[in-house]
């Protein structure tokens, strides 16, 4: 490969989308469904600039670490986002979208899979589990940004990124689940509690735990005796997340989510006056460490594969990935009618996107299986899903602000 082809084309298109951010926003065009498409452009099937066979490393597994390493930068970022005293606060919502919300939209998902694409069943619980997670990269431009601060009220934001960081680390649990009923089917129930669950869920979550009260407490620390020249989090952002990464994955858990849950109590101990700086630098560090994930994955879209399939498996996946966050919100509409009203509860029941987790998941799949179906399934679950939650980010948000004087007049009632 032509380091020098891979550095222009590569930093070219991330420099002409950062260049035109604000307007592309706007206009419904966000990064990853920027990206995505000009990976396919200058893929194989278009212009054939790039293959993604030229970086020289199996594409399976190229695409399982940069997509592992992209979700923990922006696990990071999503965890960094959240105020102080955001948990306590908001637990009904977290325990309803996760505890109630995930089982949810996995039991939609995995039914039109099975009824749908005419797959064994255990494969259908596999796919659904791949796109039941709300993704946190491709959900980014939706919730940040000058349009999303302007258009979508800060309680939606908020909410959508916790959903988004915390069921992609739990989602881990799910996607094994159908792994171990196809490749151990004796030992599965026995592995999925005691390596799964206790060591590499409930691990994850007390090292992240552990990790980021000390971090925190370093931040501070170092901070307080000047010894830190940096006054942004772009010095902590990306280190936190990777050590966290690898860290996790060495003590053998669950590394996204110890990422998650690490980053989330870093933010939590250390000065609330610190993390509006975080805001300043987000949208360089999701530029430079979150797009080009899509690049890559437009070079590898099995677009004659998909082909072959006909029009019924995209249709039955569009109807998967927007039914599974449809039945289950509104399903769930009693209990959060306290949290949301009805205009953010339409807004929040639309916006459920997948993208780079399932793509980590498909390919963690795929090589714990060798079905190649599974891949093919989801990377067209993601495309359909980068495309309809793109294209409609800003009418949503639009129409979203646009009910703001309906909803304050509500509010107001019981005053008057």
């Amino acid at each position: 490969m032509d380091i020098n082809l891979l550095l222009a084309l590569f930093a070219g298109a991330l420099l002409t989308f950062a260049a035109f951010s604000t307007v592309l926003q706007r206009a419904s065009l966000p990064g990853p469904l920027l990206c995505l498409s000009f990976g396919a452009v200058i893929g194989p099937h278009a212009f054939d600039l790039m293959r993604i066979e030229d970086f020289g490393v199996p594409t399976g597994t190229l695409l399982e670490q940069a997509a592992r390493i992209t979700l923990a930068v922006g696990l990071a970022g999503v965890a960094l986002r959240l105020p102080h005293g955001y948990w306590r606060a908001n637990s009904r919502w977290i325990v309803a979208i996760i505890g109630l919300g995930m089982l949810l939209m996995l039991v939609v998902a995995t039914g039109l899979a099975w009824w749908g694409l005419g797959v064994p069943f255990l494969v259908a619980l596999l796919v659904g589990a791949i796109v039941t997670p709300t993704d946190p990269v491709v959900t980014t431009p939706i919730v940040t940004g000058s349009l999303a601060e302007e258009k979508v009220p800060e309680k939606v934001r908020h909410n959508l990124s916790a959903e988004s960081g915390i069921n992609d680390g739990l989602g881990y649990l799910f996607v094994m689940a159908p792994v171990l009923l196809i490749t151990k089917p004796d030992q599965a129930w026995q592995e999925l509690v005691t390596k799964v669950l206790l060591r590499e869920v409930v691990g994850a979550a007390v090292f992240g735990a552990v990790a980021g009260l000390i971090l925190g407490k370093l931040f501070i620390l170092v901070r307080d005796h000047g010894l830190m020249e940096e006054s942004s989090y772009l010095a902590f952002i990306v280190p936190l997340a990777l050590v966290l990464l690898g860290g996790g994955k060495l003590l053998g858990t669950d590394a996204l989510l110890a990422v998650f849950v690490g980053a989330a109590v870093f933010g939590q101990v250390i000065p609330q006056r610190e993390e509006a700086e975080e805001d300043k630098v987000h949208d360089a560090v999701a530029r430079l460490f979150l797009l080009p994930i899509f690049i890559l994955l437009g070079l590898a879209l099995p677009i004659g594969e998909w082909a072959g399939l006909g029009w019924a498996p995209v249709v039955i996946l569009t109807g998967t990935v927007l039914l599974r966050r449809l039945v289950t919100i509104w399903a769930l509409r009693p209990v959060l009618k306290s949290v949301h009203d009805r205009s953010e509860t339409v807004f929040l029941s639309w916006f459920a996107p997948i993208g780079v987790s399932a793509l980590f998941y498909a390919t963690l799949a795929e090589r714990h299986t060798g079905n190649h179906d599974i891949f093919v399934y989801a990377t067209l679950a993601i495309t359909i899903s980068v495309l309809l939650h793109g294209l409609t980010s800003a009418p949503f948000s639009a129409w979203l602000h646009a009910q703001e004087p309906e909803r304050r007049e509500k509010q107001e009632e019981p005053a008057g």
